[in-house]
C-alpha cells in the first residue's frame, strides 16, 4: 500500500516537474534583431553573421532549408549568442531558417542576392508616392503597374531613431516589392534596385536608413565630430535628429554586422553652410562605415546635390565640389551628376522629381565599378585641363567616350582673365568633337573657367552616353 502511494506521488511529482520544464521552455523563445525577419535578403556567397538573445546557458539549434544543415550554439551568461554560416549563390528560390531552443522561430521567404545600404536625408528618404505637392516622376505608372507579387526586390526601412548612445537594435521590417508596398519605398533606392535586378537577374535587398533635413554630423560617431568646431548645436531647437552622432548611434551602428555589398549616400543639402569641412567629414564617414563593416574598400556611391536657389552665395556649388573631390582618388567611391535632372521651374524645389535617372545612374556606376561590367558607359564627363590660345580657352574633358554631344548652343560656361572676373562665355565644339573652344568679348586672354558653378545653374554639356558634365571651377 505504501509502495503504491509512493509511486503515485512520484508520478505526480514527475508530471509537475515535466510541466514546469515545458513551461520554462515555452518562455525561452529566441529573439532576433529586427532585420533578421521574414522576407530578409542576405548577401550571396558570403560568410554571414547572425545573432540574437535568449535564456542564458540554453542551446539554440539553427537549421537551413537550402542545404539541410544545422548548427547548435550555446547562449552565454549574458543571454547573447551568435554564429556564422556560408550563404549560397543568389537565387529566387524561397528559403527558411529555423531557430529551435525548445520553441520554434522560423524566418520565411528568405532570399540570397545583393544587399545595399542607402542613407542620407530627404532626397533619399522621399518615397515613390512623393511628398505633399512634390511628386515623383513616373510614380503613378510605377504604382499602377507593379504586380501584387514578390519580384525579388525587398526593402527594409529603418524607423527613425535619434539616440544619445550607440544602440544594438532598431525598428523596421522587410517588405516585398508588391503593389501594396511599393509606394512607400525610397524612390532613389527603388530605381537603383530595379536597374540592378534587371541587369544582374538576381534578388536585391535594400536597407534604407535616412531622415529628412539631417546634416552629415548626425551620421558620424561622437569621436569624429569632436574633431570639428563649425557646427553650432545651440541653434538646434527640439530636433534630436540634428544633434551630432545621434543617427549614427540609433540607425547605423545596429546594422554594422549585417553583410552588405555597398553604400549609397544622398545627403548634403543640410551642410551647404559648412561646405569647407564637408569633404573631410564625408571622407571620415566613409572610412568609419567601412571600418564598422570590416571592409576597407566597400563600394560607396554618392549622389551630387541638385541645383537649387539657396540664399547663400556659392555655398552649394562648393558643397558639390567637396562631394566630387571625395571620390577623385578612389575608384571604389563613385559619384553621379544631377545637373541635367532639374528644369528652370525646379529652382525652388529642393526635392526634384526625376529620381529614376538618379537610380539608373547609381546602378550603372555599381555595375561598372563593382560588378565589373565594362561595357556600360557609366561615367559623366569631368574637367581635365584647359590651355589658352590668344582670346580662346580650349577646354579638355575626361570621359567623353566617343564625343561631346553637339548642341545648338552650349550653356553654363564662364571664363575670366588675370583679373579673376568671370563673364558668360560662348562655347564651340571642336571638329573632332573632343574639346570645346570658349570665348567672351569681355575677356581678351582667358585663363580660368567655370561651368555651372552657382547654386542654381543648368548646363547642357553631355558625353556620347548622354551623361552630364559635372559642374566645376578651375580655380576651386
Amino acid at each position: 500500500m505504501k509502495t503504491h502511494l509512493f509511486t503515485s506521488i512520484s508520478k505526480k511529482l514527475y508530471f509537475l516537474l515535466f510541466l514546469l520544464i515545458c513551461s520554462f521552455a515555452a518562455q525561452a523563445t529566441v529573439k532576433l534583431p529586427a532585420f533578421f525577419s521574414d522576407n530578409c535578403i542576405f548577401q550571396q556567397n558570403s560568410t554571414i553573421k547572425i545573432w540574437g538573445t535568449g535564456i542564458p546557458k540554453k542551446c539554440v539549434t539553427v537549421r537551413f532549408s537550402w542545404n539541410k544543415d544545422e548548427q547548435t550554439v550555446k547562449i552565454n551568461e549574458n543571454g547573447k549568442w551568435e554564429m556564422t554560416f556560408q550563404s549560397p549563390k543568389a537565387s529566387y528560390t524561397k528559403q527558411t531558417i529555423t531557430f529551435d531552443d525548445g520553441d520554434i522561430l522560423k524566418l520565411s521567404n528568405v532570399l540570397f542576392g545583393e544587399v545595399w545600404l542607402c542613407s542620407g536625408q530627404s532626397n533619399m528618404e522621399m518615397p515613390i508616392k512623393g511628398f505633399p505637392n512634390q511628386p515623383i516622376a513616373l510614380a503613378d505608372s510605377i504604382i499602377q503597374n507593379t504586380a501584387d507579387i514578390d519580384s525579388g526586390i525587398h526593402f527594409f526601412t529603418v524607423k527613425r531613431n535619434a539616440s544619445n548612445q550607440p544602440t544594438e537594435d532598431l525598428n523596421g521590417k522587410w517588405f516585398i516589392n508588391s503593389a501594396k508596398n511599393v509606394s512607400n519605398f525610397s524612390a532613389t533606392a527603388y530605381f537603383f534596385a530595379l536597374k540592378l535586378q534587371k541587369e544582374l537577374n538576381i534578388p536585391v535587398g535594400i536597407i534604407n536608413a535616412s531622415w529628412g533635413g539631417t546634416p552629415i554630423e548626425s551620421w558620424i560617431p561622437a569621436a569624429m565630430n569632436q574633431q570639428f568646431s563649425d557646427y553650432d548645436t545651440t541653434l538646434i531647437q527640439n530636433e534630436p535628429s540634428k544633434f551630432p552622432s545621434r543617427l549614427y548611434n540609433g540607425m547605423i551602428n545596429p546594422l554594422k554586422s549585417y553583410k552588405i555589398k555597398g553604400f549609397v549616400w544622398y545627403q548634403g543639402e543640410a551642410n551647404t553652410d559648412r561646405y569647407a569641412t564637408y569633404e573631410q567629414k564625408l571622407t571620415g564617414l566613409i572610412q568609419q562605415w567601412r571600418s564598422d563593416w570590416n571592409l576597407s574598400d566597400l563600394p560607396f556611391l554618392i549622389v551630387e546635390i541638385a541645383p537649387y536657389k539657396y540664399q547663400n552665395g556659392l555655398n552649394s556649388a562648393r558643397l558639390r565640389t567637396a562631394q566630387f573631390k571625395t571620390q577623385q582618388n578612389n575608384n571604389t567611391i563613385g559619384i553621379v551628376c544631377t545637373n541635367d535632372l532639374v528644369s528652370a521651374t525646379d529652382s525652388m524645389n529642393i526635392h526634384p522629381p526625376r529620381k529614376k535617372e538618379i537610380g539608373d545612374r547609381l546602378a550603372n556606376l555599381a555595375l561598372f565599378n563593382t560588378y565589373q561590367n565594362t561595357s556600360i558607359q557609366a561615367l559623366s564627363p569631368t574637367f581635365s585641363h584647359s590651355i589658352t590660345q590668344k582670346d580662346t580657352l580650349i577646354l579638355t574633358l575626361n570621359n567623353v567616350y566617343d564625343s561631346i554631344l553637339p548642341m545648338p548652343e552650349f550653356s553654363g560656361f564662364e571664363i575670366a582673365g588675370e583679373d579673376g572676373v568671370f563673364h558668360p562665355a560662348k562655347a564651340i565644339l571642336s571638329e573632332n568633337k573632343q574639346q570645346l573652344y570658349l570665348t567672351s568679348e569681355k575677356v581678351l586672354f582667358p585663363l580660368k573657367v567655370n561651368y555651372c558653378f552657382k547654386n542654381f545653374q543648368l548646363g547642357n554639356v553631355k558625353n556620347s552616353a548622354g551623361l552630364p558634365l559635372f559642374p566645376f571651377s578651375s580655380v576651386e
